[in-house]
This record gives C-alpha cells, sequence and structure tokens, in this order.
C-alpha cells in the first residue's frame, strides 16, 4: 500500500457510526482482536463508492497488522476458491469480489478451513464485496459489517485537517461549498481534499474547475473556437493533451497529422505557414517548458486528462479516429514513437469512460489483423489495462482466454506472450506463467515458441529464476498429461535456446560435483521430467549431446549435470545409483573395446578418483 493512502487511514479515517453509536468498523474490526471467539476473517457490504477500500485498510491496522505487510490480492480465477487464499504468517490481505454477481457454496464453506489456517498463522483476510453478492445464508459464520456511506462533507474535513488544517473553511466558502453533494462518493471527497491542499493560495477558482475537469473552462473554449479556421487549435489542444511535456515538434506534426485525419488541408509554406507557436500556445491555455516541450499542465492542473475526456465524451463519432491517430504517431517510426507508455496510459484513461471497451476492441484487432505498424501501441494498451486496478480483472481474463481457447489467432497468441514477459509478468509473474502454461500446453510451435520466450524474458532476472525454474519444473512433473507436457515442452526450448536455464557462473559446481544449489537441482529435475517424455525424449538426448559437446561450456558447467543425471544424487535409491554405476562402466568397457583400440593404461600415481555414491 502507498504511504500516504496508510497514512490517511491512520489519520484522517471517518468511521460511520452504528446503531450503538459507535464507529462500524471499529465495532467489527473487535472481532478481529477479541481473546475469545476471535475471527480471522471480515467482510464489508458496500455499494460502490461508499469507502470500503479505506475501511478494510483500518480494520487491518485495527488488528495490528504493519502495513508493509497489508496486501491487495490480485484475482487471477474464473470463479473465487478459498482454497487459493493465501494466509502468510502475520499478514493482512484484501480480497475485492466487486463484480462478482454470485459465490458459490464450495466458496462460503472454505472460508471455514481458512479460518483455521489463519488462525494458526495469525492472518487475517477482509472480504469486499456488494450486498447483492454476499448471500451466504448459514454457509459460514464470518461477520459482516454492512459499510453505510460516510457523509462527503465529513471526509474530505477529516482530509483537510490532516493534510492542510489552514485550508478546512474552504469547503465552506464559495465557489467550492457546493461541489459535494451528501451522498457523493467518498474518493470524490477525498479527491477534493487533496486539490485543496496543494492549491495556490488563491487558486479557489482553479479548485473548481479541476475538480469538475474544467468542464466549464472546455465548454467555453470549444464554443469559442468552433470556426472551420480553428480546427488546426483543436488539434494542437488535443496533440497536446496526448502529449503532454513532449517537444514541440513532435506534438505540432502530430497536430498536424490529426487535422489530415479529419480532412483539413494544410496551408502552402509548411512550416513557414499559420501563425507563430507562442501565439498557438496561447490559444490552447498551454506553455514551453522544459527548453521547448509543451505543457498544458503547468498552467491549468489536470487539464490534458480533462481535455481528452471532454472530447471523447462529447464527440464519440470521434473516438475510432483518435485511436487509429494515436495509432499512426506511436507506430515504429511515427512521429512520437519514444512516447509510446504516454499514449498507451492516456488510452487506458479513457477505457475507463462510457464507451471506453472500444479502446480495448481496437486494441485487440490491431493486433488480430496483423497490422504490424501498431502492433506496439496495442500490445502496450493491453499491458497497462492488464495492471489497472479498475480494468486489470477484465482484461487477464481475457488473455487467459485467449490462451485457453483453440480458436484463438497466432497473433494473439503472440500478444499474450509478449505481455505476460512485460510487466504484468514482472509485477505478478504467477499470474503471467498461469496464462503461458496454457500457451505451452497447446503444443503448436507458435504456441510453445511464444511461451518459451516469455518464460525466458521473466528468468532472466536473478532476483526471479528460481520462482521461475520451479514453477517449470513443477509442470514438468505434473501427474497431468497437459501441464506435464506443457512444462516439458517449455524446459526444452528454454534449454535449445541457449543457456537461460544454467546457474550463473558465481552458482555453478565444481568440475564431477553433483549440483547442491536449488537452481542446480532444478535444472537436473528438469532434464529428467523431459527424458521421461517419449515424444521428446530424442530432442532432449540430442540437446543433452550438444552440451556435452559443446566447447564453448565449462566443465563446471557440465560435469555437474552428466553426474548428476548417470550417478544420481544422495536421494537415489539403492537400486537405482547401483544401476547407473553399472550403466557407467558398461559405457567404459565400451569404450576401451571400440574399433579405434584399447583406451591406454593409467600411468602410476594417476588413478581416477572414485565415482561419486
Amino acid at each position: 500500500m502507498a504511504d500516504a493512502e496508510m497514512d490517511l487511514v491512520d489519520n484522517a479515517f471517518v468511521d460511520p457510526p452504528g446503531p450503538d453509536g459507535t464507529g462500524q468498523v471499529a465495532a467489527a474490526a473487535r472481532t478481529l482482536t477479541r481473546s475469545y471467539d476471535r475471527n480471522q476473517i471480515l467482510v464489508i457490504c458496500a455499494e460502490a463508492g461508499a469507502g470500503r477500500r479505506t475501511a478494510a485498510l483500518r480494520a487491518l491496522r485495527h488488528a495490528g497488522v504493519p502495513k508493509e505487510q497489508i496486501l491487495w490480492l490480485v484475482l487471477d480465477w474464473d470463479q473465487p476458491r478459498a482454497e487459493q487464499i493465501p494466509h502468510t504468517e502475520k499478514h493482512g490481505f484484501v480480497l475485492d469480489l466487486t463484480g462478482y454477481r454470485t459465490l458459490t457454496e464450495d466458496f462460503y464453506t472454505g472460508l471455514a478451513d481458512y479460518q483455521k489456517d489463519a488462525e494458526s498463522d495469525s492472518a487475517f483476510l477482509i472480504v469486499l464485496a456488494e450486498p447483492s453478492t454476499w448471500t451466504p445464508g448459514t454457509l459460514t459464520a464470518a461477520p459482516v459489517v454492512s459499510l453505510t456511506r460516510p457523509p462527503a462533507q465529513q471526509v474530505a474535513a477529516a482530509h483537510l485537517r490532516h493534510l492542510a488544517a489552514s485550508r478546512e473553511h474552504w469547503l465552506d466558502s464559495a465557489p467550492l461549498d457546493d461541489l459535494l453533494a451528501p451522498a457523493a462518493p467518498a474518493a470524490d471527497a477525498a479527491r477534493l481534499a487533496r486539490l485543496i491542499a496543494r492549491a495556490k493560495e488563491n487558486g479557489r477558482a482553479a479548485v473548481k474547475e479541476e475538480f469538475t475537469d474544467w468542464r466549464d473552462h472546455l465548454e467555453n473554449w470549444f464554443e469559442s473556437y468552433s470556426r472551420e479556421e480553428d480546427l488546426r487549435e483543436r488539434a494542437l489542444l488535443l496533440a497536446a493533451a496526448l502529449l503532454e511535456q513532449v517537444p514541440a515538434q513532435v506534438v505540432l506534426a502530430a497536430a498536424d497529422r490529426l487535422f489530415t485525419e479529419v480532412g483539413g488541408r494544410l496551408p502552402p509554406g509548411g512550416a513557414l505557414a499559420g501563425r507563430d507557436l507562442d501565439k498557438r500556445l496561447a490559444t490552447i491555455h498551454a506553455r514551453p517548458v522544459d527548453d521547448e516541450s509543451i505543457s498544458l499542465e503547468a498552467e491549468q492542473h489536470g487539464l490534458p486528462a480533462a481535455v481528452l475526456k471532454y472530447v471523447w465524451q462529447q464527440r464519440p463519432q470521434l473516438r475510432p479516429v483518435l485511436l487509429e491517430w494515436a495509432s499512426q504517431i506511436s507506430a515504429p517510426n511515427g512521429i512520437a514513437v519514444r512516447h509510446l507508455r504516454r499514449i498507451a496510459d492516456c488510452l487506458v484513461q479513457l477505457s475507463l469512460l462510457p464507451g471506453g471497451t472500444t479502446v480495448r476492441s481496437v486494441a485487440s484487432a490491431l493486433i488480430e489483423n496483423g497490422r504490424t505498424a501498431h502492433r506496439q501501441l496495442a500490445v502496450e494498451i493491453l499491458e497497462t489495462m492488464a495492471l489497472h486496478p479498475v480494468t486489470g480483472v477484465a482484461v487477464r481474463k481475457q488473455l487467459y482466454d485467449w490462451a485457453h481457447q483453440k480458436s484463438t489467432s497466432q497473433e494473439l497468441i503472440r500478444a499474450v506472450g509478449d505481455i505476460c514477459a512485460g510487466q504484468l509478468g514482472q509485477k505478478y509473474p504467477r499470474v503471467a506463467l498461469t496464462r503461458l502454461r496454457l500457451l505451452a500446453a497447446r503444443g503448436d510451435e507458435v504456441s510453445v515458441q511464444a511461451a518459451s520466450d516469455a518464460v525466458g524474458a521473466l528468468a532472466a532476472a536473478s532476483d526471479r529464476r528460481i520462482m521461475v525454474m520451479s514453477e517449470i519444473i513443477g509442470w514438468a512433473e505434473s501427474t497431468d498429461t497437459d501441464i506435464r507436457m506443457a512444462g516439458a515442452r517449455t524446459f526444452l526450448a528454454l534449454a535449445e535456446a541457449g543457456d537461460v536455464l544454467l546457474p550463473p557462473p558465481d552458482e555453478r559446481e565444481s568440475p564431477g560435483s553433483l549440483p547442491t544449489t536449488l537452481l542446480g537441482q532444478l535444472f537436473v529435475r528438469g532434464w529428467r521430467a523431459v527424458l521421461q517424455e517419449t515424444a521428446l525424449a530424442e530432442s532432449a538426448h540430442t540437446r543433452l549431446a550438444s552440451l556435452l559437446d559443446s566447447s564453448q561450456l565449462s566443465d563446471e558447467v557440465v560435469l555437474p549435470l552428466a553426474a548428476a543425471l548417470l550417478v544420481g544424487s544422495s536421494t537415489s535409491s539403492g537400486v537405482g545409483r547401483s544401476r547407473r554405476r553399472q550403466l557407467l562402466d558398461q559405457l567404459i568397457l565400451e569404450h576401451v573395446e571400440s574399433p579405434s583400440g584399447p583406451a591406454p593404461a593409467p600411468a602410476a600415481g594417476n588413478q581416477p578418483p572414485p565415482l561419486p555414491g
């Protein structure tokens, strides 16, 4: 959790009073700390906007959970399953089930087992749900707090008392006194308090403008610049909003591109035509910053996002044009290709608005239709949406479905691999690996390659290598045929691609020794699992032979692997080790009796060392 958020939870929380006059959350949280009949689970039921997230964090802090040990769970399932909820010792978890219409009986009854596990580990779970969703009947005894929405004015005042106490009276004076309706969402109240706290001393009017997304300002501006000759300035405003703090040359070129997209004709004379830059920037209320970058934010905080939101809502017929334009300028060799992340972030914000599903649909179509020039932006959009707290659940499920469905195109398969290898895999590696396992299980060359490339990218980071390797070996040793083959294929593809799976130099064993590090043991287990798959055995033997024959790999890399596979390890049975020794003796005998002639006897004092085991 962010430090600023937890600071407000600890110091500015408004707890709506319950029937007995005490705070609802405080009363419910006492069930987590009492010495008798203590609960490890608390359910907070309320409609969106009632402050459920803040209430959950407050309850965990009341239970004594340190803020660094409070974790927000990332959902990665079709239906919630209690057995998959973690109960790490002395940690607190928040599970947000908003969006689920119903919950299964197994989930409710499974909470009884979770209560026992969590109690033994001193862990806590806060479940957030809508009242229509949480209908357990007698299936669970988890206590429920039916949270009422706190008055918005009280929330804003409490936040201001903590953030900027001297400005609390701003809430009661014009032009801010009528911004918050009593039933406004708690998040709106918190946002207004933040805007007041950071405003300039004479900035009350600017606070109102930003809180209302600059609606009055934008209505007046678009009304004032509604003539045909104003279209270039409108295009410049949109380009500046999309490319906040981007060099002027790029913004101007992007604006001209949008102008031509809507049928405008640039005047003859190119860069010599038209008004000077300063006058054009003054028209759109922007100014140059950082040498020659253009900023709307510097003059009017929050204006870039407000411009895009206003146009998206007021001109729905322009939405496909905006998305096509953004794709063109961010394509390889496009004028704004270096600002891909900024563009993707802006489009994701548009996806949260009414009609926002268009953004995801267009991104998917750009990939599936093989539009290579626009693919990079499309992948970036889906990746950003997969990590967003609002769109994340739906997009991660879409990635799961694409990886699982037999009808998924090769272009989308590669995109799933790229997204899992990127920020999604870096932030939530297990979520990414679940989808990569489904890709690998498909069995076709494109899917296996996409999965192995992504797994290799994740395993390249030393802090994730053991976790990724453990996951892959777990697949390869599974009792499920499809999962086992997915693991074996992925391991073999990585082995054929290079030394991604080899232990790093500082973890490699001495020549002839058996692997003792966890990574070395996983490496050996992987090869054993692959060699047991009949369909892959020939390829595996070929790759192993190339490893042993490679002059580019040192003895420190190859010999421990050969010894572990051939001779066994300390965990091998007596029968297994005996058979391996017999095999080794047989191989030596065959070499001595080969047509190339008998091997020379070793010189005195130069006898080979005894074999391990």
